[in-house]
């Protein structure tokens, strides 16, 4: 509760936010006062945060790490959707691919932990652009040369920058057979409490298949498991 308060907060405020006799939020409010986790305002006005809070929060951060659950996320996805799930980082201007599951029994795609593949024809690596200002995606871009490897590739920085814009604008981003044909790809970011994107996750499988599915209904279990995934990164529900 004080977390999302932009300033101190009243005894009685607080404890009829949370629910709570004022005695009892008192006395919770006391210890943890005592303790150092929350603070009087100056001049008495309420209570707020105090440096004890930093501490953990610093510890929390520490203890995280995308490569500690990537398998989990993956082997999840995979399931949900039947298809093949990765996760991914953004690593020396390329995609990194750290964990990799198959939800697929038949006609599945084939890849291994430990690929690379360019950022501009992949789900992926565009999600990772997108979240980047556009001098640094720029600069990514022009370190090594968007070739067509499909009818679908986009190779135009000015359409890969409108491209960019769309998936910012509804969260994820899709490879639709632009990097193989007959291959579709939906991405969207795994956020940290920067707000950041430190990985990302995504499905692929036969166009056919994806298409069945249905682009939409995948995409909103990518971003689903996505913003799962965000919040034990510590990132912040909206």
């Amino acid at each position: 509760m004080l977390s999302t308060q932009n300033g101190p907060i009243g005894l009685g405020d607080l404890a009829k936010k949370t629910g709570l006799n004022p005695s009892t939020a008192f006395r919770l409010l006391e210890s943890m006062r005592a303790r150092g986790f929350v603070r009087q305002a100056d001049g008495g006005s309420g209570y707020q945060l105090g440096s004890r809070v930093v501490d953990l929060g610093s510890a929390f951060l520490r203890s995280v790490s995308i490569w500690d659950y990537a398998r989990d996320l993956a082997d999840q996805l995979a399931e949900d959707v039947g298809e093949t799930a990765s996760v991914g980082v953004l690593d020396q201007g390329q995609v990194l691919y750290i964990a990799i599951a198959r939800g697929q029994r038949e006609l599945g795609i084939q890849s291994q932990s430990g690929t690379r593949h360019p950022v501009y024809c992949t789900a992926l690596g565009k999600v990772f652009l997108a979240d980047l200002p556009w001098a640094e995606a720029a600069a990514i871009l022009d370190a090594e040369p968007m070739v067509g490897l499909t009818p679908s590739t986009i190779i135009e920085k000015a359409a890969m920058r409108e491209e960019l814009e769309t998936i910012r604008s509804r969260g994820y981003a899709v490879d639709d057979e632009e990097r193989n044909r007959h291959v579709v790809c939906i991405a969207a970011p795994i956020t940290d409490h920067t707000g950041r994107s430190v990985a990302a996750m995504s499905i692929s499988g036969p166009a056919f298949r994806i298409r069945e599915q249905g682009i939409a209904n995948v995409a909103r279990r990518v971003t689903e498991r996505a913003a799962e995934a965000s919040t034990r990164m510590g990132a912040r529900t909206p």
